[in-house]
């Protein structure tokens, strides 16, 4: 497999987020909330549903040490239309603040079945846990022809040898239904 580092580099394009996805072949498909996205074999997949009608999936390696880890987060909230743009910005703004993030590309992309949709990828310099290291994300903003918001971030750890997770190929293989 192409390493994180060298795929997340290629860019961002790749997918039109229509028909059949293509993916790693050691990747498996989670399907739930209307949306299909794929996520390495082997890895655990995490749901939780809130009382207001939202969901969160996560999907992590069955080990989850040396931190930081790989990871999969896909977030389903009701009726967000009205507060959609401010939660594209404030996420941006959190992940500048916090994280200390530098933002590599942020851009309107055209998903099907979306009013609107974002696609961000960033860099997070090395931090925090175990085996500190540079993270690199690639995700997606929509908001949904119903009014609905989905967040997808795939994350993953530029450590040497820890290229089970290509974000780039997570997020080209959402399809929402």
């Amino acid at each position: 497999m192409l390493s994180v580092a060298a795929t997340v580099l290629a860019g961002c394009g790749g997918s039109d987020f229509k028909g059949a996805a293509d993916l790693p072949s050691d990747y498996a498909t989670y399907k739930g909330d209307g949306v299909t996205i794929a996520y390495p074999k082997g890895w655990k997949v995490a749901t939780r549903k809130d009382a207001e009608g939202g969901s969160s999936v996560t999907i992590t390696p069955k080990q989850t040490k040396p931190t930081p880890s790989g990871v999969i987060r896909i977030s389903a909230t009701p009726n967000a239309e009205k507060r959609f743009a401010k939660q594209v910005k404030g996420r941006r703004a959190l992940l500048k603040a916090v994280a200390d993030a530098d933002i590599d590309s942020d851009e309107k992309v055209e998903v099907p079945g979306t009013k609107e949709a974002h696609r961000l990828t960033v860099t997070v310099p090395s931090g925090g846990g175990s085996d500190p290291v540079e993270v690199k994300s690639d995700s997606l903003d929509l908001l949904r022809d119903n009014g609905d918001s989905l967040t997808v971030v795939a994350a993953a750890p530029q450590r040497k040898g820890d290229d089970d997770l290509d974000p780039k190929a997570v997020v080209d293989s959402l399809r929402l239904s």
